[in-house]
């Protein structure tokens, strides 16, 4: 374990930064997509501030510096002074790019950024920001937005040689600008904010204007600078901070608000926030957050020592003063816009606020680690392992199930269900979490192709088990990167062929039959299946005179070193990109599809379980061996007649149901269990639909009942095996093969598992 301190802390930030990053291109995502909405952009600035915040406060000046420029130009925009254009959303969706890349590089889990393309967008930035070029200073003295106009000095009485003694003093500030009368305001409620900061707030690349803009958008202030602590000419140190700032909020902000706009400077100053018109001392405060020198302490406690006379001044004569305070040594009065400021209007009674409901807490959540949350989901899973051995030991027993301990038993099971629901809905998270990284992918591909390609997104909410979402990011990034490299056309082609020259690639997730599917399509030529074919039969992967349907020659995208690239390229060309997703998604005991329609599009779908640890099962008997077929894929149960039984070609069986004819699976043949066929008499049929909707009926010799069952990999502790999605174990602790219905159903007899295969189920 390390020994630094912050470690936990900076762990803590990069995990927020992930939250912040996400955000921020999605609302920026939102500005692309024509909205202009200033809740949006300013949602995009605070994201923006609070990395540069966090990062300043761990040193990482490289992802300050860059935050900061970032930042400037999104308080521009949210300020109205410059328009939030297409060039300039594109310009921040690049920015953001390069802003992650800054923070995972921070983090230790990227390279380093490049600096030429990092200094590419800032000068881009900065040319959006200022015009063309950062700022100079100007000629002459210009009112900033905070009504403070420079004052020119003459530094020639300075030229002297340095240690002049008896240098003259600076001058008394009191008379130039007495604080106004403040009685209204003490009645009128709002805050003092006294605000002094370090140095190092100053090295962190944070502004103190910036932060009194902020408080000027929670409502009307009054802002006055304290320069009595700047030391004489030769003395100052350009590093140093001596001023110091008193603020006059109005309005109704609550404290949280005001405290929220120094929610990453403070520690980095000395900070007060008061009641206006509060009588209290405020000298305990100040003592407390004032831990440099006597004079730094002494100078802020003047800054806020008005407030206490006037407090006294309005107790001894009333609500309506008959004169104004003493003046207060301090800087002239700033205000928070360039018009000047109307003399506050007579203070009337309050009138008694009216009652109201008291606002919804917020939820409140914690952040565990994810270890912690796997321990737990292994614990429950063993738990509901025991549960089932103890049940059956019951039964075996002949105990009767009406007895104390049979009731006991179903109390048990029915409170190991509720504790699995409850861990798992911990561990079910939204997808979402992958889709806002692909944006970014999308925009690189689509740069590095020279094509034009808009990225729609659906069904972000969909929730599926964190370890799935963990693993999907590699196949929807290989597929994505397809899309956009083989399926779209270039500008030109799409606009010879009537399309738009804007190629669209959709993304979408959603929940169907107990499994989570996802689809990526695209509006391109889709594939051209003579091509692939061909390029099949140069590489040896298949015969040249094979006959194959339009299916199969589809799926031979998915065979390891097949490519129709003509070039390696950063994209593809290597032909391990569609091979890789396949075996991804049938480690997760998921499966792939493809449906392409030449001139159209393609369309491939991921279908994949919920979670990858309970399943809710139906336990079947097939050749002395007990198999699980998932319960959202049964349809039915029945027991057939010879009557119903029918054969294509005299070979293929079938089953009518329902006025209808389904193949027949006998999964014990199917299986390798026994090479004769079922005995149908005394057999038993499960009815099960696909997830493409095709139906199909499953011979068994018998079905034992319904059962909860905790999914183990059969892949990671042997291997994958066609036709069988996981394994679990049984109550009298058995390994059990859990069923792959689609296999199941649209595997042919010749590509059957052997008998060897499955001997770990014996």
């Amino acid at each position: 374990m390390s020994d630094d301190p912050f470690e936990a802390i900076k762990a803590t930030f990069f995990q927020e930064c992930e939250e912040l990053l996400a955000d921020l291109e999605g609302n920026l995502l939102t500005l692309e997509s024509g909205s202009t909405d200033i809740e949006v952009i300013n949602a995009v600035f605070r994201a923006v501030h609070s990395v540069k915040g966090g990062a300043g406060a761990f040193g990482l000046e490289n992802l300050v510096r860059f935050a900061h420029v970032f930042e400037t130009l999104m308080d521009e925009l949210r300020s109205g002074r410059k328009p939030c254009d297409d060039p300039t959303v594109k310009t921040l969706l690049r920015a953001s790019d390069v802003l992650a890349d800054h923070v995972a590089a921070a983090r230790g889990a990227g390279a380093a950024v490049d600096p030429v393309r990092s200094a590419g967008l800032v000068a881009e930035l900065e040319a959006l920001t200022y015009g063309g070029a950062a700022p100079v200073a100007a000629a002459e003295p210009e009112e900033d937005d905070f009504g403070f106009t420079p004052v020119a000095m003459d530094l020639g009485a300075f030229d002297a040689p340095a240690g002049l003694p008896d240098l003259p003093p600076l001058p008394d500030l009191a008379a130039l600008a007495p604080l106004p009368d403040l009685s209204a305001l003490a009645a009128a409620g709002g805050w003092k904010v006294v605000f002094r900061p370090h140095p190092r707030l100053y090295a962190s690349a944070n502004e103190t204007g910036l932060l009194l803009r902020e408080l000027a958008r929670l409502g009307p202030t009054r802002v006055q600078m304290d320069d009595s602590g700047l030391p004489l000419l030769d003395a100052l140190e350009p590093t140093d901070s001596h001023l110091i700032w008193t603020i006059e909020l109005d309005g109704d902000a609550s404290e949280a608000e005001v405290r929220e706009v120094f929610d990453f400077v403070e520690m980095d100053c000395d900070l007060s926030v008061t009641p206006l018109g509060d009588a209290a001392p405020v000298e305990a405060a100040l003592a407390a957050v004032a831990d440099e020198d006597d004079s730094d302490a002494s100078a802020l406690a003047r800054a806020a020592s008005s407030e206490l006379d006037i407090a006294a001044l309005l107790a001894s004569v009333g609500a309506a003063p008959t004169q104004a305070p003493a003046p207060v040594a301090a800087a002239p009065v700033i205000a928070s816009a360039p018009e000047p400021v109307a003399p506050p209007p007579p203070v009337k009674p309050a009138p008694a606020p009216a009652a109201s409901s008291p606002p919804a807490a917020a939820p409140v959540t914690i952040r565990v680690d994810l270890e912690r949350v796997d321990r737990l989901i292994n614990a429950v899973g063993e738990l509901v392992i025991q549960q089932a051995m103890l049940a059956q030991r019951v039964t075996e027993s002949g105990m009767a199930r009406s007895s104390d301990i049979g009731l006991g038993l179903e109390d048990l099971e029915l409170l190991t269900r509720e504790i699995q629901d409850s861990v798992m809905a911990i561990r079910a998270q939204p997808v979402k979490s992958v889709f806002q990284r692909m944006p970014r992918l999308v925009r690189e591909a689509a740069e590095a192709t020279g094509k034009k390609v808009k990225l729609v997104t659906s069904g972000e909410d969909t929730e599926v088990d964190k370890t799935v979402i963990e693993r999907l990011s590699d196949p929807i990034t290989h597929m994505l990167r397809n899309a956009i490299d083989h399926g779209l056309e270039g500008p030109e082609e799409r606009l010879a062929a009537g399309k738009p020259a804007e190629g669209t690639v959709r993304l979408a997730a959603l929940h169907r039959s107990g499994r989570i599917v996802i689809e990526i399509s695209d509006d391109g030529k889709g594939i051209n299946r003579p091509r692939v074919k061909g390029i099949a039969v140069e590489r040896g992967l298949i015969a040249e005179d094979a006959i194959l349907s339009d299916d199969e020659i589809d799926n031979l995208i998915f065979l390891p070193g097949f490519s129709t690239a003509t070039e390696v390229s950063d994209l593809s060309g290597r032909g391990v990109g569609m091979d890789v997703v396949r075996r991804s998604i049938q480690s997760l005991g998921g499966r792939i599809s493809i449906s392409s329609v030449p001139g159209k599009g393609s369309t491939f779908t991921l279908s994949l379980p919920l979670t990858l640890a309970v399943l809710d099962g139906m336990v079947v008997g097939a050749a002395d061996q007990t198999l699980v077929a998932p319960l959202a894929a049964i349809v039915e149960s029945l027991t057939p007649n010879e009557a119903d039984i029918h054969y294509v070609g005299g070979v293929d069986p079938v089953l009518r149901f329902r006025e209808a004819f389904v193949p027949l699976v006998d999964v014990a043949q199917v299986m390798g269990f026994r090479d004769d066929p079922t005995v149908l008499k005394g057999g038993v049929v499960m009815i099960v639909e696909t997830e493409s909707g095709q139906r199909a009926a499953l011979l068994v010799d018998a079905i034992h009942g319904q059962r909860q069952v905790v999914i183990k990999s059969l892949e990671s502790n042997y291997r994958h095996v066609e036709g069988v999605a996981a394994a679990t174990i049984l109550g009298d602790g058995r390994v059990a093969l859990i069923l792959d219905i689609d296999a199941l159903v649209t595997a042919k007899r010749s590509r059957t598992p052997s008998r060897s295969d499955l001997q770990m189920a014996s």
